[in-house]
């Protein structure tokens, strides 16, 4: 396993209404009866009581991204069979150090696969040395830039599923540095999705449902279980945070699974995404009011973002809340300079008992208290300053319970979710992605990732 202790990153907390993976399973008691078994001390030998957080960067980590070979703004779901992803950060530290990277297979709900150790799911190495690594160049802000490709000749995946890709400085291999999901797929089963309208009433103008089946054969994959051994896992955009798992089939029919619930397959529809352009330093481009040359480093000031929860919906092509590196002059991944960009919301008054996020990938799809906005009593705004590499940034605002801050368990995620339609309002005919991932409890004993598909709602 790769991390032999409790997950205390990024406050998460103890789940006590999870139910042991295995219990999902089988339609042979005797292996249940096992395998519940075992799946019970290793759980209590692995002393992991927290899923793995969504994302985590130790301090001076900046700019991780994680995405398929040349698609830099798609997200991190690869084919088990010719898949590659690419993989980069910065490291901000005085020091320049050797940094390792592993893998770990996990459940379909982020818990270390009970049966699998890394090499059970890997061939060849289960950890690499990160060996690509240039210092930025003619930049006010020092960095080292790591960057790796994997699968790669020194490794690669035997099986399917959700998967940690864990970065550590050798001399402390017990303290993770980063943390990235991702997922390898198989194409045993098709997906056919479709994203339109709720049909619940009160939803029908604010959220957008997603009803989709799932079609196997003899000949390529048989699901024996519908209704324990697979699981799904919806997605809008990629978002972890407000993922939707564990719906029952609304009925089986032959070889067809069909998922069209009403109510509980629905997202916030949202609005199109805000976006920023901070690849130059030198002129003004657009979402910049002006930049300020400061003594350490630029300071980008953002054009004061009005509320737009009860305007009309304007409907333009975005990144799905993605962020490219990118710069004028030098090379994008070591000669982008690292700028602190203000970002204003203006606002009548500030919301009780609610935070203001900024919120996307540039927030590694969470709500860091780094990205959480103060308000500003005298000029009645809230605001926020982030650290960021030059690029293209696309960026929203949502809200979320203050008494959630910092936490990522089922009850945060859950009762305290993030709200889009607070500021941004939220509207059925917004352009999103989603993602269906569908699961099966393998006999040999991990969850299977047996179909992956990824479409987008249409605009109405």
């Amino acid at each position: 396993m790769l991390l032999n202790r409790q997950f205390t990153l990024l406050g998460a907390q103890k789940d006590p209404n999870r139910t042991p993976n295995t219990a999902r399973v089988l339609s042979n008691p005797s292996l249940f009866v096992l395998l519940l078994a075992f799946a019970f001390l290793s759980t209590v030998a692995q002393g992991q009581d927290t899923p793995y957080p969504i994302a985590y960067a130790a301090e001076n980590i900046l700019s991780v991204t994680l995405h398929p070979q040349g698609l830099p703004a798609e997200l991190p779901f690869i084919a088990l069979d010719d898949g590659i992803l690419k993989f980069q950060f910065d490291d901000l530290s005085e020091r320049f150090r050797t940094l390792e990277m592993r893998w770990q297979h996990c459940t379909f709900d982020w818990y270390d696969s009970p049966d699998l150790t890394a090499s059970d799911c890997i061939q060849g190495f289960t950890s690499l040395s990160l060996d690509q690594a240039e210092s930025s160049f003619n930049t006010r802000v020092g960095y080292t830039h790591f960057a790796a490709q994997f699968p790669n000749d020194l490794m690669r995946f035997d099986k399917s599923g959700n998967y940690i890709l864990e970065v550590v400085d050798p001399s402390e291999p017990d303290t993770p540095l980063i943390l990235r999901r991702f997922v390898v797929y198989e194409n045993l089963v098709d997906i056919e999705m479709t994203v339109q309208e709720a049909k619940s009433i009160p939803l029908k103008r604010s959220h957008q449902e997603l009803d989709f089946a799932i079609t196997h054969s003899p000949d390529r994959f048989v699901i024996q279980d519908a209704y324990d051994a697979l699981q799904t896992t919806l997605l809008q955009n990629g978002r972890w945070d407000a993922a939707i798992s564990s719906l029952e089939p609304v009925f089986v029919k032959g070889e067809e699974v069909v998922f069209s619930q009403q109510g509980e397959n629905a997202f916030e529809g949202g609005n199109s995404w805000r976006f920023v352009d901070l690849k130059s330093l030198q002129f003004v481009s657009q979402g910049l009011d002006r930049i300020e040359d400061g003594r350490n480093h630029f300071h980008m000031h953002l054009e004061p973002d009005e509320l737009r929860t009860y305007a009309y919906h304007q409907a333009r092509r975005d990144l799905n809340g993605a962020y490219i590196i990118s710069n004028e002059r030098q090379d994008d991944h070591t000669g982008g300079d690292y700028v602190m960009a203000h970002f204003y919301l203006a606002c009548f008054d500030p919301y009780p008992d609610r935070d203001v996020y900024v919120f996307g990938q540039c927030s590694d799809w969470m709500f860091p208290l780094t990205h959480r906005m103060t308000w500003d009593d005298t000029k009645r705004r809230y605001e926020l300053a982030l650290f960021l590499k030059q690029g293209y940034y696309n960026y929203t605002y949502l809200t979320r319970p203050s008494w959630a801050a910092d936490r990522y368990d089922t009850e945060a995620l859950t009762k305290g979710a993030g709200v889009t339609s607070t500021v941004e309002g939220s509207h059925a005919a917004a352009d999103n992605t989603y993602q269906v991932i569908a699961y099966y409890w393998d006999d040999s004993g991990y969850d299977r990732v047996i179909g992956f598909q990824s479409g987008r709602a249409a605009v109405y």
